[in-house]
């Protein structure tokens, strides 16, 4: 089944908004503790990068709209294939402080395209 766009942007948006509930206030080591979470924090980062790989791949231009596209899948690249380890601060980092835009770049297309 071939997704739309707007699928895999909602994708990016809902499972962002999974990551930044995950990651909550809670510090690194909290994180860490709590192996579930810690796994939900990373697969649900994984899965923005994905969609949004997915979503770049149907339409390239959409980086004019959403720059912040490309470092969701860089992102997702490094957690997947360990080309350099993270530490769950430098996650919890980008949720808090890179995530927000992203969500909000996609947020306002999403409702461009539904216009």
């Amino acid at each position: 089944m071939t997704r739309t766009v707007a699928e895999l942007l909602q994708d990016v948006l809902d499972y962002g908004r999974e990551a930044r509930a995950a990651v909550g206030d809670l510090e690194p080591d909290a994180i860490l503790a709590e192996r579930f979470r810690e796994h939900s924090v990373l697969r649900t980062v994984q899965i923005v990068g994905e969609a949004a790989a997915q979503a770049l791949k149907l339409d390239p231009g959409l980086t004019d709209s959403i720059p912040d596209l490309r470092r969701a899948i860089s992102l997702r690249n490094i957690l997947v294939h360990g080309y350099v380890k993270l530490r769950m601060d430098e996650v919890v980092h980008i949720v808090r402080n890179d995530l927000p835009d992203l969500l909000a770049q996609v947020e306002r297309l999403l409702g461009e395209l539904r216009e």
